[in-house]
Parts: structure tokens; C-alpha cells; sequence
């Protein structure tokens, strides 16, 4: 029997496997809250545990583990005249979040008003590091992940999105100004993870819809190939993997992320792109993590949440996969539906 990172490790690397690996991401007090009591369980890690989660570490909703940022803007909350809850970070977004919590937007990006060259960028926390230090030997028997800035997003939120994708065109200089410091961050905090000895550093952004790209495929390689190939070769000079997210369809771009050095793509999201192709075509270069449907999950039954979980491991399996629903498990999902979900996905892992 294999420990969770040999298992994980010999995924990623396509190589035989003893079980699918599986992983977890649900990021809001509920349903993480509900499923907690559903299982009768008191914290975290007794519930990763219970689901026979292969990973720890950077699982939003559960852990964070990374090396922090300080400095830069004041973090604050406060009212604005309209009696909306507005949340400034220190980056100097400020977002707009809904009465009940589900939704937020930018409403103020400070590179609108702030000259590039003023703006005031964060700092490492790089007294971090001991605590990820600790935490690696700790979980020595896991695959720790540790999370790292997400540039794009990050540029994306401080200019805002109309205005960058503009800017990439009329003012390409201002875009890789910012790139370069925000990816300088990056870096350093790949680096730190690297030496702390994590297994897979988490990165990329968002740059898929469900059925098209947010951003032209030409820019993407423009602005942000040559920067995920540096940082790809700084996680792997550590003995990591690189294990690279983006939502929604990004077929053009899956053989640039397997040619500059991506170990890992997740979340793979079935409404966007079809599991099998990819599978077919690019299972050979690089391995998947997620596969099942997080948007039909509330509405399936016990019986076809367990069909999905069997193809999936299936077409995906049977190495090069970890399986995990493909984004945070929604609120309001059935709390049965989660639990029939990891219950299905423990019992065919083993018979595929």
C-alpha cells in the first residue's frame, strides 16, 4: 500500500498506481459546516481524513498553506453611503459583496487612478517559510500543495478587466510592468515552497469561460507563457510539480502549458471540455485533477453521482488522475450528494 505522496507522486508522473488519488475543494462555511455535522465530525482534518483525502495544504476552505504577502494597501471594512459592505485589500481592490455573501464585484481598481510606477506592491512574508517547514514534516505521509500568487487574476482585479485587455493592445508596456512585479512575487514565493520541500506548487488564473476563452490565445502566449515557463522552471529546479488551474475551456493552450513544463491541470470542467478528448489526446504529457461536474452535482442522484464518479475514473484513470469535483462544492448541494460523491469515489478508485 502506498502512502498519499507516493500515490500522488507516481499520478502525476503517470506511472502505476495503487488508488486514484483523490483531493477537496469547498471553500465556504457552507456546505462545509453541514457535511461536518452530517458526519458527525469536529474539525478539519478528521473530515479529510474520513473522505480519504490524499492531500494537505492548499485546499481553499480548509487550509491555505503558502507564503503570505504584507504591506502594500490598508485592509479594510466599512459602509459605503448605500449601506453596501465594502472590503479594500491590500492591494487597494475594493469589492462590493451581496447581503448574503454569495457574490461580490470590483468597484474600485487602483491602477485606474494610480500611476504603475506609484503603486505600492505588496511584500513576501517570508517568516512563513518555518511554519510551511513544519507543516511538510508534520504531513510527510500527504502530498502537501502550497499556493502562490495568481498574477493575471491579480493584474486583472487592479486594472480591471475591460481596461487591461485594452491596455494590452494600446499600452503593452504598463501590462508587463505589472506582470513583472506581481510574477517577482510569484517567483519568491515558489521558491521559499520549493525549499520547504512541498510537492506541488498551485498557480495559474482564470482564463476560460465555458465555452471560449476570456483572453485571445495570442495574447495569453504574449504576456503570460514566458512567465509561467520561469515559473515552472523554478518549481521544478526544487523537486516539484507544477500544478497549474484555470476554469472553463482552454483547449488552445493545452499543449503551450504542457510545453513550458505544467505537471498538472485542474479543474477540468466536463461542461467545457470533454474528458475523453483530452484525455486521448494529452494524457500521454501531462496529468488531470477534477473531471466531475460541481455545476450538476446539486442535482443528480445518488445513482448517477456514482455513474459519473465510475466514468470518470475510467476515461481519466488509470494514472495521471486525481479525482475531485471541478471547482469549490457549491451551497445548497445535498450534503447526501457530497457524501455519496467521496463514497463512490473511495470505492471504485480501488476497482479500476
Amino acid at each position: 500500500m502506498l502512502t498519499s505522496r507516493e500515490r500522488c507522486y507516481r499520478a502525476v508522473r503517470r506511472e502505476d498506481v495503487d488508488l486514484i488519488p483523490i483531493n477537496l475543494w469547498i471553500d465556504s462555511p457552507e456546505p462545509l459546516n453541514s457535511l461536518l455535522n452530517r458526519l458527525n465530525i469536529s474539525d478539519k482534518e478528521k473530515l479529510l481524513k474520513n473522505l480519504k483525502i490524499d492531500f494537505r495544504g492548499f485546499l481553499p476552505g480548509i487550509s491555505g498553506l503558502g507564503i503570505g504577502l504584507k504591506g502594500g494597501y490598508k485592509e479594510e471594512t466599512y459602509l459605503d453611503s448605500n449601506g453596501r459592505r465594502l472590503h479594500k485589500d491590500m492591494f487597494g481592490v475594493v469589492s462590493a459583496t451581496s447581503l448574503d455573501g454569495l457574490t461580490s464585484m470590483y468597484i474600485d481598481n487602483p491602477l485606474r487612478h494610480i500611476e504603475v510606477e506609484k503603486y505600492k506592491f505588496p511584500e513576501i512574508k517570508e517568516e512563513d517559510f518555518s511554519y510551511v517547514e513544519k507543516f511538510r514534516k508534520k504531513y510527510e505521509d500527504y502530498c502537501v500543495i502550497g499556493g502562490t500568487l495568481q498574477s493575471f487574476e491579480t493584474a486583472c482585479a487592479l486594472f480591471g478587466y475591460n481596461e487591461i485587455f485594452t491596455l494590452m493592445i494600446k499600452e503593452p508596456k504598463k501590462v508587463e510592468f505589472v506582470l513583472d512585479k506581481l510574477f517577482e512575487i510569484t517567483y519568491k514565493q515558489a521558491e521559499l515552497l520549493v525549499e520547504a520541500d512541498v510537492d506541488q506548487v498551485y498557480n495559474g488564473d482564470d482564463v476560460g469561460a465555458q465555452t471560449t476563452m476570456l483572453i485571445a490565445p495570442a495574447h495569453w502566449r504574449k504576456f503570460l507563457k514566458p512567465r509561467y515557463e520561469k515559473l515552472a522552471k523554478i518549481i521544478h529546479s526544487g523537486g516539484a510539480f507544477f500544478h497549474f488551474h484555470s476554469d472553463g475551456w482552454i483547449e488552445p493552450i493545452i499543449s503551450d502549458l504542457i510545453e513550458l513544463g505544467v505537471d498538472v491541470l485542474e479543474p477540468i470542467q466536463p461542461e467545457a471540455m470533454n474528458i475523453k478528448k483530452l484525455k486521448e489526446k494529452f494524457g500521454d504529457k501531462i496529468s488531470f485533477e477534477g473531471g466531475i461536474s460541481v455545476q450538476r452535482l446539486p442535482f443528480k442522484s445518488k445513482e448517477e453521482i456514482k455513474r459519473e464518479v465510475k466514468e470518470a475514473i475510467e476515461i481519466l484513470g488509470p494514472t495521471g488522475y486525481t479525482l475531485r469535483p471541478s471547482h469549490t462544492i457549491l451551497r445548497g448541494t445535498p450534503i447526501e450528494n457530497i457524501v455519496t460523491l467521496y463514497e463512490a469515489a473511495d470505492k471504485f478508485r480501488k476497482k479500476y
